[in-house]
């Protein structure tokens, strides 16, 4: 068996954590659920998300790397689910740092990646994955919206993991540098003149580039190279 379902469960990645340390597990085994009463999106935000219309799985991965790799696991998570949605030829698909899917510059899609860290090494990886597959109204989510909306037809969610599964498979075996050329490819603001605002200065110029490493962006102006942390960055508009 290299999968779980439920019905309603309080949240996929609390029960793999949990599972975790009892069982031996595979590789790319997932959990995934009709509901969650806890859902859980980054900096502690709720995932909402209506009953058997959404795809809501946690992956589960023994990366056995060092932890200054770790925004690699959040890169690989990310094309992927780029990769699946642009199989139903939605345009315009990226990836807003550091792993929200937005279409047609609305979040369709969010990750939240939890890693257990052993003696200097990512023993464990938890990716949890919300994507928007049927829903239509998000009455409390106005900038929201799903594969359903976009192509006007239903969704088969549990084919829908198979493709994805099999889509993280493949992007895991790929070298680190192909990784990281598709995430600057999808990554929001790419190619065109942004400013770009941090709590301390705000910058004009063309998304060139992006280092994993330091996770910095590197932008262009008048012939000048800007390095700009991605964490700091508060805000970001098209010129």
């Amino acid at each position: 068996m290299n999968f779980i379902k439920f019905d309603t469960i309080d949240s996929t990645n609390d029960f793999l954590k949990n599972w975790v340390i009892d069982n031996s597990l595979q590789n790319f085994f997932y959990v995934y659920a009709d509901f969650q009463t806890k859902g859980k999106g980054q900096r502690a935000n709720v995932w909402e998300a209506e009953q058997g219309k959404n795809l809501l799985i946690s992956f589960y991965l023994k990366p056995n790397f060092s932890p200054k790799k770790q925004f690699l696991i959040s890169q690989i998570v990310s094309i992927s689910i780029v990769e699946l949605l642009e199989t139903f030829n939605i345009s315009g698909v990226a990836i807003k740092y550091p792993n929200d899917i937005l279409a047609e510059r609305k979040k369709i899609s969010g990750v939240l990646i939890e890693n257990i860290i052993q003696r200097k090494t990512i023993k464990h990886s938890i990716i949890g994955i919300g994507l928007n597959v049927n829903q239509t109204s998000f009455c409390n989510l106005p900038n929201a919206t799903s594969i359903k909306k976009i192509i006007n037809q239903d969704v088969d969610i549990e084919l829908l993991i198979v493709k994805l599964s099999s889509l993280i498979k493949n992007n895991y075996q790929r070298d680190e540098k192909y990784i990281s050329k598709q995430y600057l490819k999808y990554l929001f603001y790419k190619g065109k003149k942004n400013t770009f605002m941090t709590d301390k200065k705000t910058y004009n110029g063309e998304l060139i580039g992006f280092d994993p490493n330091t996770e910095r962006i590197v932008i262009l102006n008048n012939d000048e190279k800007i390095e700009i942390p991605v964490r700091t960055i508060e805000k970001a508009e098209f010129i």
